[in-house]
């Protein structure tokens, strides 16, 4: 037994240094990565070094951390605010954008413009953005890229863009100073400063920059999606909105009722298709109404036809080749297909002082919209007044009734026979002679 107790003391002695011993020598060397590989191990294999490859010689990290975004957020706001801007955006001040690189180098980095208008790049450079649209600096960024750089792509993308002021002035219902994004277009200003006055003008707005005037048409743009006519905003922008001056007045099944100045068309035709055209629910085969104050102060009536109707007369109006004139009113007939209103507005016309569409309120009598366009001329004749509805169809005003948007209020003029403005005026005098005799009787 006393050999088998030695034999076991020194097998527990020999196992208690093997377990204290061993981690010491699983140990890297003093200064050696974990991941280090012996030379020996593998071939080494030379590659031709990319001129990328020794631009940005040294590290992981192509750029400095304070320009690299690399967090959820950078991403997530660099899909949502690209979406925003299209290639004619301009870039100013304070504009930040992200870069991603991919292929040889996988990076990204968040640049901004600087007051200079300097877009600084770490180790590629500077640019000169002023006065560049979106399009002009991705052009810009890329010749700088390909001229440092082989086998690299990226994309640029506005990350957050910039605040400033801008006045909008004129015909709105809160002018001033309002604060914007770059982002913004000329439309969302205008909104932003409570809209456009009933009197104020939608096509020929002005955007004052820089010592230049650029021209603006809300009306094409609503009805044909014409960019051009609505640009962005930028930095020291005056919008003024001018008061309407020459216009005609245009209601019924039309995609863009309301008032449109005719300072460069009179013609008709070309009117109702800068208004967008007839909507769907338009008659086509029923005469188009027209309203015109005449020199004399009488209202002449119009009906003007798309295409000559079988059995009409050679000389029948068409709209091709009916000239308008200021203050005419014109109605577009729509089918009886009843189909609901998009308009979020009542459009007043006939003998009130300031004819034009009016914002829709719930629950607002007809009272209300006639006093939103500046109450009755001398000449009203309220009691006859009719509302057209969106349908088509022609309703009698009664007191207190109720308006739908897309409704049309139209007010008639009074008119009186020659014998009963004959009668008016010798009733007034029978009247004064009576008073007369009777003060002198007392």
């Amino acid at each position: 037994m006393r050999p088998y107790t030695r034999f076991l003391s020194s097998l527990i002695c020999l196992s208690f240094f093997l377990f204290f011993s061993l981690p010491a020598f699983s140990q890297a060397p003093t200064g050696a990565g974990r991941n280090n590989i012996n030379p020996g191990s593998a071939p080494e294999i030379k590659i031709n070094s990319p001129s990328s490859d020794r631009f940005f010689k040294g590290g992981k990290d192509i750029f400095p951390k304070s320009f690299q975004a690399a967090q959820p957020e950078a991403v997530a706001g660099r899909a949502s605010s690209s979406s925003q801007i299209g290639p004619d955006y301009p870039v100013g001040p304070g504009d930040q954008f992200l870069v991603n690189f991919w292929g040889r180098i996988e990076d990204n980095l968040l640049v901004s413009i600087n007051n200079s208008n300097k877009l600084y790049i770490p180790r590629l450079g500077v640019l000169d953005a002023k006065g560049n649209t979106y399009a002009e600096l991705e052009a810009s960024l890329t010749q700088k890229i390909n001229s440092s750089m082989r086998d690299v792509q990226f994309t640029i993308s506005l990350y957050k863009p910039r605040d400033f002021s801008v006045y909008v002035l004129g015909a709105v219902n809160s002018p001033g100073s309002v604060s914007v994004q770059s982002i913004s277009r000329a439309s969302d200003v205008i909104r932003m400063a409570g809209g456009v006055l009933p009197v104020g003008s939608k096509q020929y707005i002005e955007v004052r920059r820089n010592g230049k005037v650029l021209q603006l048409d809300l009306l094409r743009f609503a009805s044909h999606a014409d960019f051009s006519k609505n640009p962005y905003i930028t930095n020291n922008d005056v919008i003024y909105v001018p008061v309407l001056t020459e216009f005609v007045s245009v209601s019924g099944a039309i995609v863009q009722p309301g008032s449109f100045e005719i300072k460069e068309t009179r013609n008709l035709k070309e009117v109702l298709e800068s208004l967008g055209g007839l909507s769907v629910y338009a008659d086509s085969n029923s005469p188009i109404k027209i309203s015109r104050v005449e020199p004399n102060g009488t209202r002449k009536k119009y009906q003007i036809y798309h295409q000559a109707p079988e059995g009409k007369r050679a000389n029948t109006l068409l709209t091709d080749g009916f000239l308008l004139q200021k203050g005419d009113e014109i109605f577009v007939p729509s089918s009886q297909l009843l189909v609901p209103s998009q308009s979020e507005t009542v459009y007043v016309t006939g003998e009130v002082k300031l004819p034009g569409s009016k914002l829709y309120r719930v629950s607002t009598p007809v009272e209300e919209y006639v006093g939103a366009a500046g109450g009755l001329t001398q000449r009203a004749n309220f009691s006859n007044a009719v509302v057209y509805k969106a349908d088509g169809s022609t309703i009698p005003v009664e007191p207190r009734m109720s308006i739908d948007p897309g409704d049309t209020i139209y007010i008639p003029e009074r008119t009186f026979k020659f014998w009963q403005d004959h009668l008016a005026i010798v009733t007034t005098f029978i009247s004064l002679a009576t008073s007369i005799i009777v003060l002198s009787g007392r």
